[in-house]
């Protein structure tokens, strides 16, 4: 089983919490829980440019199973009918193209999608930390692996928000939603018992946390493939 990973970062003065986004994302991959993966598994950009995401992507195509991660700012644009992210200062793209990747393939999206001709960017609130998890390396990379095998090719895209909402952010602790889907998946693995948990089962259990936390204004959306299994998100061994 070959996988990929893409986590992508779009930090700015108005949304630091993205740098540690960046970090959780990548601390929870090479996690036990997160499915262990190998450091070379993973790329990490920081404001790219739009050719360094696309040679990046490309990549992903010969891999058996790729996720590609954005924290950033967002929009949903009407004209183009699709979220819009913000790799750095004036320089964007359709979220259309992250989903470019495997024949199993999962995308989230943390960013704002609030339906303006412009971007509009907010303040967060407040969010949660990532904790580590448990298990052998091996054990989980081998249960990661053979639930990734059991699911049939498809593509997942999560979001961190829905149409005509913003994204919190906070600094030194990342965006309001890939915060508390980082802390769905340590505390599911610190708890007792072996399995798997899938990424729609991961967003079930994230969604009340951020509406939770947003006082309801920040519903984070889906959607998933008809066909289950779903892909995972977490594992315990």
């Amino acid at each position: 089983m070959t996988r990929k990973a893409l986590i992508i970062g779009g930090p700015d003065a108005q949304i630091p919490g993205v740098y540690a986004d960046m970090k959780n994302y990548r601390e929870f991959f090479k996690s036990s829980a997160g499915g262990a993966w190998y450091e070379h598994e993973i790329t990490t950009l920081e404001n790219p440019s739009t050719s360094a995401v696309r040679e990046c992507i490309r990549t992903l195509q010969t891999a058996d199973y790729s996720v590609v991660i954005f924290a950033g700012h967002g929009y949903y644009s009407t004209t183009r009918r699709c979220t819009m992210i913000q790799l750095k200062s004036n320089i964007e793209m359709e979220e259309h193209e992250l989903k470019v990747g495997a024949r199993k393939h999962t995308l989230i999206i943390d960013a704002c999608r609030v339906v303006v001709d412009d971007r509009i960017l907010k303040k967060a609130m407040e969010s949660v930390a990532i904790l580590s998890a448990r298990a052998s390396t091996s054990s989980s990379r081998q249960m990661f692996d053979s639930a990734i095998d059991r699911c049939a090719p498809g593509l997942a895209t999560m979001y961190s928000c829905a149409l005509n909402e913003t994204a919190g952010d906070i600094k030194d602790v990342g965006g309001r939603y890939s915060s508390s889907l980082l802390q769905v998946g340590s505390d599911w693995a610190n708890a007792s018992g072996v399995g798997v948990l899938s990424i729609s089962d991961a967003q079930e259990r994230a969604i009340p946390m951020v509406q939770k936390q947003s006082g309801g204004r920040q519903n984070p959306t889906h959607d998933f493939p008809r066909t289950v299994p779903r892909f995972p998100f977490a594992v315990k061994a």
